[in-house]
């Protein structure tokens, strides 16, 4: 089926509209003429960029600025909730080279919007997670792969301005996925069309009626179709982050044409991805728009072709391309230190190779900055072997993504990701390794931090610490990554971002970054400091349920366990714990009064959750589950080895959150005094957990001191336990080793409620 991709002028255009617009682009070499580039490495107050923090701190925030107001226009950062459905997986493809996984991503709450259709292919012999490109074409992905059981959908009938079913939509190309699994990497492939169709107008189909309607005119910086399937591109990246087969520091991105654009602009945005392969992306892409040759800025916003792609601001600089503040160069920069291979034709007169050559030479320097390589020379030579971080490849031939090419972008990105093959057999254990590899894996620094005095908060380690924080919180949400935050800064280089990213998903991660920032901020005022403590307590309130849980992850919900309200791993208790510190505690003075006042009404809700959500058995009320339905706070499992139970270890956070309360209402009085009871009653004695060579084993001693189980079986109150098979089963020693050892499934934790409670009870008349 892949037999290359050859776009027209002006697809969806009329042939008059085509020849007209090509009469007047230049593509004789000599009539170039002289042009000046704007200084990329040049601060907005003229000073130098002579480093890399500079570069990342500061300027690359300028460029990027710079692009949103003059090019592409501003990407909402209002939070739109996700979910993922993936109803298929490990389905043998390619005789047997792949297992194919398909999903469909829904905005849930807005009847009309798109769904978004994932397939994932990922290497049938892999034993644990890999690296993925993540491919978007122009036509569906039914068409797209010849193999049967992929999901038809609806695709675009362009011309038409309407929706056919996917098999009716225009074939442009196929895409080989075997030159990436033959090397051990993962393809995943989405549709433009999914994501918003390519017309003008189209808008009022796609994800930006996600934000509001799309009647009127679009003001100057207003966010075009690039735009667009550039922040549908990022939905896919949440959803390839959740994929336990694919290894979320490894996502590279592609495109050819105006999707080799939006791979560039999606990549600038979009810190995840950790490598860039555009294709024959020409003019608004990686093309010089100063250098006159082939498509220009006129030609391409051109009333009757592209300008919709684009800001409304863009089409101005048709007849005064100096006068951009922004060029090719810049674009190419704002990916620095990334991998990048620039993919072109050498006949390509219309997207112009070698003006995209000479901005990859420009774009050099700033990759410089962080010791990576660039290009080097003063003229492309077709099917040289691209060298280098920053690297250029032509083919010969014309604006099409060839065979070949696959081959060398799959070359490259085996060679940038150099461990494609995971040496482990077991996939858990391989990606257990890499996760406790990884430099930013997430530590207990808070606990260190918070004892320290007034005076070390105002000292200059505080200070690089914070301003560490700072550079990783979620340029979106405002939450901040699970990871390790403080110890260096984001400079933009992929191998300091931690295990699972750079976008805040776990709701609880974001906790002790803002009680840093507000002791930071209480002895060394800050408006950075109070607006990031502020966004930081917007992304909780906003992922707080009506109910008052919260969800595991936010907004993106890749499977059942990240959208229930959840007590797992002590997630509620925390969020809980900080939100009255925000609403009360003298550190966080700096917020505006309505707030904190905010803050203590989240408190407040999730309080009447806790007291609705603990398990009654026959009248008698016990502990809590670990996690809920959202709606209905029904007790729900989780993952597989984490069944619905009554759980011996979140209850006990719960109930020592209750015991902290000044003022304790009746209700919560009834609450603590049933969880205590429950306590005594589940108490395990003459029992000791082992641990020894990643193993648990339970031995029979009568000196042990008390046990407690993880989880117990509502109605019956016997401990249960389960692997990852999720079979029940009553004896721990039933389940398989790599569980036994890789969970708590004792502790003892009601020792430490029973003597809280003691001292409660003390007080409160018991």
């Amino acid at each position: 089926m892949f037999g290359g991709l050859a776009l027209a002028l002006c697809p969806g255009v009329s042939p008059v509209c085509a020849q007209a617009v090509a009469a007047k682009v230049n593509t004789d070499e000599s009539r170039v003429g002289a042009y000046v580039l704007p200084e990329a490495l040049k601060l907005e107050s003229g000073a130098p960029v002579g480093d890399a923090a500079t570069w990342a701190k500061t300027r690359r925030g300028e460029v990027l600025e710079l692009f949103r107001v003059h090019q592409f226009g501003r990407t909402p950062t209002t939070y739109v909730p996700l979910n993922a459905d993936t109803w298929e997986t490990g389905v043998a493809s390619f005789g047997r080279l792949a297992a194919r996984t398909q999903a469909r991503l829904i905005f849930p709450g807005h009847a009309d919007s798109p769904t978004i259709r994932v397939v994932l292919y990922a290497p049938a012999a892999a034993k644990g997670p890999v690296p993925v490109l993540l491919h978007i074409g122009f036509s569906p992905n039914v068409l797209v792969f010849d193999d049967p059981g992929i999901e038809e959908g609806l695709g675009w009938n362009v011309r038409e301005k309407k929706r056919v079913p996917g098999r009716q939509a225009t074939l442009l190309a196929g895409f080989d996925p075997k030159p990436f699994l033959e090397r051990g990497l993962a393809v995943a492939h989405v549709y433009y069309g999914d994501i918003e169709p390519d017309f003008d107008g189209g808008a009022a189909f796609g994800v930006r009626t996600l934000f509001g309607s799309q009647d009127g005119p679009r003001q100057p910086d207003a966010w075009g179709a690039i735009g667009a399937w550039s922040w549908g591109l990022s939905r896919v990246v949440d959803y390839l982050s959740g994929d336990p087969a694919i290894d979320p520091r490894k996502i590279a991105l592609s495109g050819a044409s105006r999707l080799g654009k939006t791979t560039l602009w999606a990549a600038a945005q979009e810190p995840r991805i950790a490598l860039v392969m555009p294709v024959i992306s020409g003019e608004g892409g990686a093309a010089l728009s100063r250098r006159d040759y082939g498509e220009t800025i006129a030609a391409i916003t051109d009333p009757t072709r592209y300008g919709y792609w684009f800001a409304p601001r863009y089409r101005t600089y048709a007849d005064r391309v100096k006068d951009l503040p922004v060029d090719s160069h810049m674009l190419l920069s704002l990916i620095a230190p990334r991998p990048m291979l620039l993919v072109t034709g050498d006949t390509d007169t219309w997207s112009d190779p070698r003006g995209e050559f000479l901005a990859a030479k420009a774009a050099t320097p700033v990759y410089r900055l962080y010791g990576k390589t660039g290009v080097e020379g003063e003229q492309p030579i077709a099917e040289t072997p691209p060298a280098g971080d920053l690297a250029f490849y032509m083919h010969k031939g014309g604006h099409a993504l060839l065979p070949g090419d696959l081959v060398v972008m799959a070359d490259f990105m085996a060679r940038q990701f150099a461990d494609a093959r995971p040496a482990a057999s077991d996939p858990v254990a391989a990606a257990n390794a890499a996760r406790k590899a990884n430099r930013n894996m997430p530590t207990g620094w808070w606990a260190a931090a918070k004892a320290r005095p007034d005076a070390w908060f105002a000292g200059p380690e505080a200070r690089r610490m914070a301003d560490n924080l700072l550079s990783w919180q979620d340029p979106a949400s405002g939450g901040w990554p699970l990871m390790n935050t403080v110890g260096e800064p984001n400079i933009g280089d992929p191998a300091a971002v931690g295990p699972w990213g750079t976008r805040a998903a776990l709701i609880k991660a974001t906790v002790n970054e803002m009680r840093f920032l507000a002791r930071v901020q209480k002895v060394r005022p800050d408006p950075a400091y109070v607006q990031a403590i502020d966004r930081g307590l917007g992304f909780i309130l906003a992922a707080q349920y009506p109910a008052g849980g919260w969800p595991h992850s936010w907004p993106v919900f890749v499977n059942a366990y990240d959208h229930q309200a959840t007590l797992n791993d002590d997630e509620m208790v925390d969020l809980m714990s900080l939100l009255r510190e925000v609403a009360a505690a003298p550190d966080f003075q700096g917020l505006a009064p309505e707030r904190r006042a905010a803050a203590q009404a989240a408190f407040d809700r999730a309080l009447d959750f806790i007291l609705k959500a603990q398990i009654v058995v026959d009248g008698r009320p016990t502990a809590w589950a670990q996690q809920y339905d959202e709606v209905s706070l029904a007790p729900r499992p989780a993952r597989a080895f984490e069944p619905v139970a009554v759980s011996g270890s979140e209850s006990a956070s719960v109930l020592m959150l209750l015991m902290s309360l000044d003022k304790p209402s009746p209700a919560v009085k009834a609450a603590i005094r049933a969880g205590a009871a429950w306590y005594r009653s589940v108490q395990l004695n003459g029992i000791r957990v082992v641990y020894a060579d990643g193993d648990r084993l339970v031995r029979e001693d009568p000196a042990a001191p008390p046990l407690w189980a993880r989880f117990y079986e509502i109605g019956t109150n016997r401990p249960i336990f389960a692997g990852r098979d999720g079979v029940i089963r009553y004896r721990l020693a039933e389940v398989e080793k790599e569980r036994r050892g890789g969970y708590g499934w004792y502790g003892d934790w009601g020792a430490a409620v029973l003597a809280r409670y003691a001292e409660w009870a003390r007080t409160h008349g018991d």
